[in-house]
C-alpha cells in the first residue's frame, strides 16, 4: 500500500513531535508499505529505500508557517493524489485543521488515518475533531476522552524512537558546555507559553538551598513565549535561589542536553502544544535518565512504574530532586527497560502497519 504522510516539513530542526514521530515511524518501517513524506525543496533526506520524498514546502525549519502554506500543502497533497493509496495526517486536534483534512481526504478519494498527537485543548468541544476513517492516540486518556465523541474508538499506538544507542559523549560533553553549566544539573524542557509548571519549580528551588542546578529550557515561538521567558529570567534572579537556577532559550542539542543532565523534570500543567508523552521524556529514558513529572493523567499513564509521578506541590517535587542523587540510577534504569519495551520506532510501526494492512485487504476485497 501507498502512504502518504501528511505532516510537517520532515527535515531538521527535530524538534517538534509533529516531525519526530511520522519521522520515527518511516525509519522503523519494515518497507512492506511505501511511505510518501513531505519535505521542503531540495532535501531528500537520509530516508530508507521504500520512502519516497515529496516537496510542497517552500521552506521549512520554521516556528510558524508562513502565510499560504496550508493552501499550498493541500494543493501539493491534491495534486498528487494518484500517487497514494492513503492519507495519513499527524496534528494536535482543532476544528479548523480537522475541517481541513477531511475535506482534503474527500477531495482525494482517499481513506485517512489521523494520529491524535495530544489531547485537544481544555474544555474544547470534543465532536467535530474526529475526521478520519481510523483514528490513534498517543495515550488511553486521550483515547477515552474523544471516544466520547460517540465515534469508533481511537486506536492506542505509544510513539517510539528509531535511534536506541544513547548519545555519545562528546556530543553530550559539547551540549553540556555550550549551555555553560557544570554537573549535576536537572533539566526542564517545557513549553515557555503553555506548559506551565515553572512557578511550581521556582517555589521548590527557592525554598531548598540544597538543590543542584535546575535549567528551565523552551523556545520563543510566539511573542507571548519570549515574554513569559523574560519574566522567569526576573524571577530567577531572586537572592534565594543563587546561581541554582537559570533560564536557557533555545537549545541546539535538546538530546544531548537532556544526556548531560542528571535527571528530567516535567511539571507541566498542560500538554497542549505537546504531545501525550513528550519526546523528551523518551529521550531521557533512552539516555537512562530519571523522570519525574507531574500527576497530568497522560504523563502519569505513561511513567507510572518507571519513573516518579507527583502532585503540585512544591515540597515534594523538592524532595524528589533531593532524592536522585542515590534512586537516580534505579529510576533512570527502571527508564531505559521501559524505552526499550514499549518505546522504539520499531514496536510503532509495526502497529501502524497493521493498520495499513487492514486498509489494504479492505481496498483488494
Amino acid at each position: 500500500m501507498r502512504v502518504l504522510l501528511v505532516t510537517k516539513p520532515l527535515e531538521p530542526p527535530w524538534n517538534d513531535s509533529g516531525k519526530v514521530v511520522p519521522r520515527d515511524l518511516v525509519m522503523g518501517s519494515s518497507g512492506r508499505h511505501e511511505l510518501h513524506v513531505l519535505a521542503g525543496p531540495g532535501d531528500e533526506g537520509a530516508w530508507p529505500p521504500h520512502v519516497r520524498v515529496h516537496h510542497v514546502y517552500r521552506d521549512s525549519g520554521r516556528l510558524s508557517p508562513r502565510r499560504g502554506s496550508h493552501l499550498r500543502l493541500i494543493a501539493g497533497v491534491w495534486s498528487r493524489r494518484r500517487e497514494f493509496d492513503l492519507l495519513h495526517f499527524f496534528f494536535q486536534p482543532h476544528p479548523a485543521a480537522s475541517r481541513a483534512a477531511r475535506m482534503l481526504a474527500r477531495a482525494c478519494r482517499r481513506p485517512a488515518v489521523h494520529t491524535v498527537l495530544s489531547a485537544p485543548r481544555a474544555g474544547a468541544p470534543v465532536r467535530g475533531l474526529l475526521f478520519a476513517d481510523r483514528s490513534v492516540t498517543l495515550s488511553r486518556h486521550t483515547a477515552g476522552l474523544l471516544a466520547a465523541a460517540g465515534t469508533r474508538p481511537p486506536d492506542v499506538v505509544p510513539p517510539g524512537l528509531a535511534e536506541t544507542e544513547r548519545i555519545d559523549p562528546a556530543r553530550v560533553e559539547r551540549a553540556r558546555r555550550e549551555a555553560g553549566v557544570e554537573a549535576p544539573f536537572l533539566l526542564y524542557p517545557g513549553d515557555f507559553e503553555f506548559s506551565g509548571g515553572y512557578e511550581l519549580l521556582l517555589e521548590a528551588w527557592l525554598g531548598a538551598a540544597d538543590l543542584p542546578v535546575l535549567l528551565l529550557a523552551g523556545r520563543d515561538k510566539t511573542p507571548r513565549a519570549a515574554e513569559r521567558r523574560r519574566a522567569l529570567e526576573e524571577a530567577a534572579c531572586d537572592p534565594r535561589a543563587g546561581e541554582r537556577v537559570r533560564v536557557l532559550g533555545a537549545v541546539a542539542d535538546m538530546p544531548a542536553l537532556i544526556a548531560a543532565s542528571a535527571g528530567l523534570l516535567f511539571p507541566a500543567e498542560s500538554l497542549y502544544a505537546k504531545s501525550d508523552l513528550p519526546i523528551v521524556v523518551l529521550e531521557a529514558w533512552r539516555e537512562e535518565k530519571p523522570v519525574l513529572v507531574r500527576d497530568l493523567p497522560p504523563l502519569a499513564e505513561a511513567v507510572e512504574g518507571a519513573g516518579l509521578v507527583l502532585p503540585a506541590r512544591a515540597p515534594e517535587w523538592a524532595a524528589a530532586a533531593r532524592s536522585l542523587a542515590a534512586d537516580g540510577a534505579r529510576l533512570g534504569a527502571l527508564g531505559r527497560e521501559r524505552f526499550l519495551e514499549r518505546h522504539t520506532a520499531r514496536a510503532m510501526a509495526g502497529r501502524y502497519e497493521a493498520i495499513y494492512d487492514a486498509f489494504e485487504k479492505r481496498g483488494r476485497g
